[in-house]
């Protein structure tokens, strides 16, 4: 046997790099994840229904074992969607020890737009009614939780409910649950009204349209709400804290559609900016604000970045979230006259738009003739982003095709 010349090495370590870069070259941060559904995609198909029968995927969490719960409504028998959660495993799948086969349904509730987790599993979702908030809590398995509420299930009294289509919902370490569904609520760990907060236990919010709720480490309690832009600090017990901002609220560069609480206690807002009053979006907003209630002006182009997605003037930002790297992520739904597609965008920590993640730092995602809205956004511990939102197909004239909409892109 002859032993192997210099230059014999030299072409079998080129071959075995070509073969190793097609790899490589695949594990783009932003691309699909090949390892999650059909290539990077779950579709959770309810069938062809009619009239507002639909499905829709609100908001999603993900478990510290990697399962993906989301929340939102699925077509019923009578018509209108139910009250559903679903939990996916870390492959996409549906997990089959959860609910029925994977999905819980809850009757005479409001379809949840928020949902949460408690430190010992059990999963808390909210949703509002023309007059009145529901709060329900499921034991990790899916079932209704006895020890709270009525069987599982808070009803409020009449209150007047804003027109949002989100909202937020959180458990402090002493297990209190704090609710933003047109007020801001707190609910004793079960599930009474807890009296000692703000007034008879609610606390009035910027045009009754919360869309996310944080909640700092010493105890005060940001709300963001999207219709005129604003973030509120409010006192642990619910009043107004006057020391943020101004008299306790901050104007907000555009709709304050989502909100994310950093380390170093100052917060990142996610909106969208129009051109004008009115007028078209231009692009995906990000800004940063101090913990005092002021612009961090050391964050991207005088505290915020402003990012337009090629061909799509069309923009609704749904989510906003921070990699275990530092790195920023914004998800919304862009959109034509004809098309609707997911959109991402990514940045560093900095505020700059990160040209490694997708195309120059953008990614959408299209489904073809679907007509689809992206409306959460979740990061696993790994950095991987899941997408979540819901899919119309039209067949007919008031007929179509719905289900929930999964997608898994690679953080790295």
């Amino acid at each position: 046997m002859s032993a192997s010349t210099p230059s014999h090495r030299a072409s079998l370590l080129i071959l075995c790099l070509l073969l190793i870069a097609p790899a490589s070259a695949l594990a783009q941060a932003g691309q699909l994840d090949p390892s999650f559904g059909t290539g990077g995609i779950v579709t959770t198909d309810f069938g062809v229904q009619s009239n507002s029968n639909i499905a829709v995927a609100n908001a999603a969490t993900i478990q510290p074992d990697g399962k993906i719960l989301v929340c939102g409504g699925i077509p019923s028998s009578n018509g209108f969607p139910s009250a559903a959660v679903a939990r996916f495993n870390t492959d996409g799948s549906l997990d089959s020890t959860f609910g029925t086969a994977g999905i819980v349904t809850t009757r005479n509730v409001p379809v949840p737009t928020a949902i949460t987790l408690q430190t010992d599993g059990k999963i808390v979702v909210t949703g509002a009614g023309a007059d009145n908030i529901n709060v329900v809590r499921y034991t990790s398995n899916g079932t209704l939780d006895s020890t709270f509420g009525n069987g599982g299930i808070f009803t409020s009294g009449l209150i007047l409910v804003g027109f949002g289509s989100t909202s937020g919902v959180l458990v402090q370490p002493n297990g209190d649950i704090l609710v933003a569904e047109g007020v801001l609520l707190r609910l004793l760990p079960d599930g009474q009204v807890d009296s000692s907060f703000g007034t008879d236990g609610q606390a009035k919010v910027a045009d009754n349209a919360p869309t996310a709720l944080a909640l700092l480490p010493n105890g005060k309690i940001l709300v963001a709400s999207a219709v005129s832009g604003f973030v509120t600090r409010y006192n642990s017990n619910g009043s107004l804290d006057t020391t943020f901002a101004i008299n306790g609220q901050l104007p907000t560069a555009g709709p304050a559609d989502a909100l994310v609480l950093l380390g170093t206690g100052e917060f990142l807002v996610g909106a969208n900016l129009t051109s004008a009053i009115a007028g078209p979006v231009i692009g995906f907003a990000v800004s940063r604000y101090l913990g005092v209630g002021a612009v961090d002006t050391k964050f991207a182009a005088h505290g915020g970045v402003v990012t337009p997605v090629p061909d799509f003037p069309r923009i609704a930002t749904t989510g906003l979230g921070v990699q275990p790297a530092g790195d920023i992520v914004t998800l919304g739904t862009v959109s034509t006259f004809t098309q609707q597609v997911f959109a991402l965008a990514r940045y560093t920590a900095a505020g700059k738009l990160d040209s490694t993640f997708g195309t120059a730092g953008v990614v959408t995602t299209s489904f073809g003739s679907s007509s689809v809205n992206a409306n959460s956004l979740a990061i696993q511990s790994d950095g991987k982003i899941v997408a979540v939102g819901s899919f119309l197909t039209q067949m007919d004239h008031g007929v179509f095709d719905t289900g929930f909409k999964l997608v898994r892109y690679l953080g790295q």
